[in-house]
């Protein structure tokens, strides 16, 4: 998993493992459909991603991956619900750059997204609750 992004001071993304995620359903709106369109342009001429899906997620309660700067609380224990890119693709730097590139240009500066590059079993877990608003072409 790559950690969020943030235009405030454009931290690089920071690769972390998150423990037991727990798929609660496709995230949609205006914004969000804005930004699915231009992810599938793009991801329509990269032959590495074959799925994609943006969902709301809730991570474990406890653990190193969140700070008090990301809304977690001051033991990052606090539980909360995220937004994230789940690809079925190749975990790759230049992936998650492409998505920070399209994520930039339509969300505010206070807004964050974590990616998430999926297991067979957590694609399983997720198509329960969410469908791929990207499918690569057979």
């Amino acid at each position: 998993m790559l950690d969020r992004f943030k235009r405030r001071a454009t931290p690089k993304p920071t690769a972390w493992t998150a423990g037991q995620i727990t798929f609660l359903g496709e995230q949609s709106g205006t914004a969000e459909e804005s930004f699915k369109k231009a992810l599938r342009e793009r991801f329509a001429v990269d032959p590495r991603i074959q799925r994609a899906y943006l969902a709301r997620v809730s991570y474990p309660t406890t653990g190193p991956q969140r700070s008090e700067r990301e809304n977690r609380g001051p033991d990052g224990s606090a539980a909360a619900v995220e937004i994230a890119l789940c690809l079925v693709a190749p975990e790759e730097l230049a992936i998650v750059r492409v998505v920070a590139e399209e994520f930039e240009r339509i969300f505010a500066a206070s807004q964050h997204m974590d990616t998430l590059f999926l297991s067979e079993a957590q694609e399983r877990e997720l198509a329960h609750v969410a469908s791929p608003f990207y499918r690569a072409e057979p």
